[in-house]
């Protein structure tokens, strides 16, 4: 035994690969992220967005601002569906779809929301109030196509290890649930029938 005290240790101390921190991407069942999406009038998707971001960073150990991302996400979206394609073909999967495409889809109609959002607010117009909630669709059909990718990416295609709610869901939903009840007598008073 070796009794300099400035020598390096003699075990082997092995860093585990990234991979085996866990999951690439944020695992969520497509029919739980709906719910949650529509139920809260897409408010989901800032941490949807910043879930996704934050287990990439984990996964890849690249150094990334997970919180920015998700606040300018319109200009990240392409880069999340990028990442989610490489480490589907780096795990051999095959997945069918445009990953440019489907975030393009959801920059238009993201941005399109923005925009009927806007001439909302400057206009009394039932069916400009109903295009910009009509948006939700779109946008939402575009983050599950992602999810779906990003589940399978994750080696849960299926999104079994998210399916429950939490509590937490559980109050996102009720909140949602009052919002949307509010927007609708809020749209029934503006715009009565008749």
């Amino acid at each position: 035994m070796e009794d300099n005290l400035y020598a390096p240790p003699a075990s082997n101390v092995v860093e585990p690969a990234p991979s085996a921190a866990g999951a690439a991407f944020y695992v969520v069942a497509p029919y739980k992220f709906c719910l949650l999406f529509f139920a809260t009038l897409g408010l989901y998707q800032l941490y949807w967005f910043y879930m996704q971001w934050a287990r990439y960073r984990r996964h890849s150990g690249e150094t990334l601002w997970a919180v920015p991302r998700t606040i300018f996400a319109i200009f990240y979206t392409h880069a999340l569906a990028g990442r989610i394609d490489a480490v589907l073909r780096e795990r051999g999967e095959r997945y069918d779809w445009s990953p440019g495409g489907v975030a393009t889809l959801y920059v238009l109609a993201q941005i399109a929301s923005t925009l009927f959002d806007r001439f909302t607010a400057r206009m009394d117009s039932a069916a400009v109030d109903l295009v910009s909630l009509a948006m939700l669709i779109p946008i939402g059909l575009s983050l599950l196509r992602l999810q779906q990718a990003a589940n399978l990416a994750s080696g849960d295609a299926r999104g079994d290890s998210n399916r429950g709610f939490s509590a937490a869901n559980y109050v996102w939903t009720i909140l949602g649930a009052l919002l949307w009840l509010v927007m609708l007598i809020g749209l029934m008073d503006a715009y009565p029938a008749g």
